[in-house]
């Protein structure tokens, strides 16, 4: 599925490719006001056997980018994969109300930690990294899960819950980056960015 999304013209360099249908990324790059077409990948996302947290979202991160990649020469390419996880358990999205249940029930009242792989390619080049921010929330009980669960936010993000929706009620801190919360490691992304500079044609910055 390719699908073109608004943003300022690129003047030396065509749109990024975002391989990804994420809501969240979508509204990041949208927010940066970086050109971008949607091209999301089919890949198996099953977890390796007794695959860490991390080493996980990199791969899945980095095979999205290759198959996108490979079908779009010469053209940037970039991906990414979000993971909650507590006591080295993977928390992906829930397959269920009571598995929504069960994994809210693991964080209520203790931190967890949130791994974003990102990788950026273009033909064989390829920059990839984890980032992880630390995220505590408050107890909660039964009832209260049982609530949230029904509002079906958490339905469809990895861990349950939405930090950007009615989840931040139910969080009393992050260490780390919100946006890696979210799904897409900004900071260390647009550093990324301006390193290769890339920001220039895309954006019309002056060199």
């Amino acid at each position: 599925m390719t699908e073109t999304r608004p943003g300022l013209p690129a003047t030396a360099l065509q749109p990024l490719i975002l391989a990804s249908s994420s809501p969240r990324r979508r509204h990041w790059l949208e927010a940066m006001r970086i050109p971008f077409e949607i091209q999301t990948p089919q890949v198996d996302e099953t977890p390796l056997l007794d695959e860490e947290p991390g080493d996980l979202v990199l791969r899945l991160a980095e095979l999205k980018a290759e198959v996108v990649a490979h079908r779009n020469p010469d053209r940037w390419v970039m991906a990414a994969d979000t993971t909650v996880a507590v006591d080295h358990h993977t928390l992906n999205k829930p397959v269920d109300v009571e598995d929504a249940v069960r994994m809210l029930t693991l964080i209520q009242g203790r931190a967890h930690q949130v791994h974003t792989g990102f990788c950026l390619q273009r033909d064989s080049t390829t920059y990839s990294f984890v980032d992880t921010a630390q995220v505590v929330f408050r107890p909660l009980t039964e009832a209260q899960i049982r609530w949230y669960v029904n509002t079906r936010e958490p339905m469809d993000k990895a861990g349950s819950y939405a930090i950007q929706g009615v989840g931040a009620l139910f969080i009393e801190g992050v260490e780390g980056s919100f946006s890696t919360v979210m799904g897409l490691p900004v900071e260390r992304m647009g550093a990324l960015f301006l390193q290769l500079g890339l920001l220039q044609p895309w954006l019309g910055l002056p060199r």
